[in-house]
C-alpha cells in the first residue's frame, strides 16, 4: 500500500506539519551557531536576539540566524532594514482593500479574472471538490469515479494544486492512472477512494497542465520555478522593491524554501540578472556561486524573456490595484511568461533571505508610512 495512502491525515495536514516544523527550531542550537559563526559571547547573542523578538520588527530567533544579524560589521542603519514574518500580515491588512483578498486566495477565482484580461496561466482542466459548490463552467469531479472518467482521457502528469493553498502546502503530481488506482509521484499508486479520503479529503484541489521551464531554467531543475516579482502602487506609479527565483531541486515537486533542497536567487528586478544564489546551511544560509546540484553558474546570469515578464507583471499589478501592495509569482516557459499565482502582499522573508539585506529601505519605508502605515 502506498505511503499516501497509509500516512495519518490529509497530504495538506502533513505539510502543514513538515512547514511548522521547519519554523520550529530550538532556541540554544540557534543561538551556538549564531555565537559559532560571530565568535561572540553566547550571552549577548542571547540578549540581543531577545531584544529584536520583542522590538518592532519582531525578528524571532531562527530569523536573526537567517539575516545573519549576529555579525557585528552589519551597520546599524541596515541592520534596522530587517523585518520579521509576524508583521507582514499587519503590513498587508493596513495597506490593501482586504475586500479584494479572496480575489487572490481564491485560485480559481483568481484564475478567471486573469482569464478575462488574457494573461497567460496555466491552464485549469478540472476541479476535484466533493462539496456542493460550482465552479462557473469547469468541470467539477466530486467522486472517485468522476475522478477516474476523467483520467482515462488525461494526458499526464497532472498537477495538483490546493485551491486556498498557501506556501505549496498539500501539491500533488499525478504521473499516470489506469481502472483501479492513481500514480502519485513520489507516493505510488493509491486506490481512487483513498485518493479522496488522503489527499483531497473535505478540500478543493485545482488539476492543471505542468508549466514547463524555460531552456536556460531547466539547466537546474525539472520543476517549474517561479519568480516572486513584489510590486508596491505608489503615488508616482508601479515601484518593484525586489524580485527573487524561487529554484526548486530537481527532487521536489514545488519552489518553496521550506523545502529541503530549494534555492532563491535575488533578482536585480530592471535587468533579470541574477545577483546572489542561496541555500539553506543548517540554521542559517550560505551563499554559492554555482549551483549545487548540476555545478552550473548562476550568478551573473540574466534571465530570459526579462521585459516581458515586467510587462506582465505590471498588467497584473494593474488588474488588481485596491492591493496596493503585492507579488506576483511568474514562471519563464520557452514561450515567455507564465502567471503562476498572485498574492495580496508578499513574504518579507523571501527577498531578506535572498538579498542578505533588509527590505524596509527608506523608499520602501516611505511608500508605507504614506499608506497610513504603522507596523513598521
Amino acid at each position: 500500500m502506498s505511503q499516501t495512502a497509509t500516512a495519518a491525515g490529509s497530504i495538506v495536514q502533513r505539510d502543514h506539519a513538515q512547514w511548522s516544523k521547519k519554523l520550529d527550531a530550538n532556541a540554544t542550537a540557534l543561538i551556538v551557531h549564531a555565537a559559532r559563526k560571530s565568535g561572540r559571547n553566547p550571552a549577548a547573542i542571547a540578549m540581543e536576539m531577545i531584544l529584536m523578538k520583542r522590538g518592532k520588527a519582531r525578528i524571532f530567533f531562527d530569523e536573526y540566524v537567517k539575516f545573519g544579524l549576529y555579525d557585528k560589521a552589519i551597520q546599524d542603519a541596515d541592520r534596522a532594514a530587517f523585518v520579521g514574518a509576524r508583521v507582514q500580515n499587519e503590513v498587508i491588512h493596513q495597506c490593501n482593500d482586504t475586500s479584494w483578498f479572496a480575489v487572490t486566495e481564491d485560485k480559481w477565482l483568481s484564475s478567471r479574472v486573469l482569464a478575462e484580461d488574457g494573461l497567460p496561466q496555466p491552464e485549469t482542466l478540472a476541479v476535484v471538490d466533493t462539496g456542493p459548490r460550482r465552479y462557473a463552467g469547469g468541470r467539477v469531479l466530486r467522486t472517485p469515479e468522476d475522478l477516474r472518467a476523467f483520467l482515462q482521457d488525461a494526458e499526464f502528469p497532472l498537477f495538483g494544486k490546493h485551491n486556498r493553498g498557501l506556501m505549496s502546502v498539500g501539491v500533488f503530481m499525478i504521473e499516470g492512472a489506469d481502472e483501479e488506482m492513481v500514480y502519485l509521484r513520489d507516493k505510488g499508486g493509491v486506490t481512487y477512494a483513498k485518493f479522496f479520503e488522503h489527499v483531497i479529503g473535505k478540500d478543493a484541489f485545482l488539476l492543471q497542465k505542468v508549466v514547463e521551464n524555460c531552456a536556460f531554467i531547466r539547466q537546474f531543475t525539472s520543476a517549474a520555478a517561479t519568480i516572486r516579482m513584489v510590486s508596491m502602487l505608489a503615488d508616482d506609479g508601479l515601484y518593484v522593491p525586489s524580485a527573487v527565483l524561487k529554484l526548486p531541486s530537481s527532487r521536489n515537486l514545488a519552489d518553496n524554501f521550506w523545502r529541503p533542497g530549494n534555492l532563491l536567487c535575488n533578482i536585480d528586478p530592471q535587468t533579470g540578472e541574477v545577483l546572489r544564489l542561496v541555500a539553506t546551511d543548517g540554521p542559517g544560509l550560505k551563499e554559492l556561486d554555482t549551483h549545487p546540484e548540476t555545478d552550473v553558474p548562476l550568478v551573473g546570469e540574466v534571465l530570459p524573456h526579462w521585459d516581458r515578464v515586467l510587462e506582465v507583471n505590471a498588467r497584473v499589478t494593474e488588474l488588481h490595484t485596491p492591493l496596493r501592495y503585492q507579488s506576483t509569482d511568474i514562471c519563464i516557459t520557452d514561450d515567455g511568461p507564465v502567471v503562476v499565482e498572485v498574492n495580496a502582499g508578499s513574504s518579507f522573508s523571501l527577498p531578506q533571505y535572498a538579498s542578505g539585506t533588509g527590505v524596509l529601505t527608506p523608499k520602501v519605508r516611505g511608500i508605507f508610512h504614506d499608506w497610513g502605515v504603522t507596523a513598521v
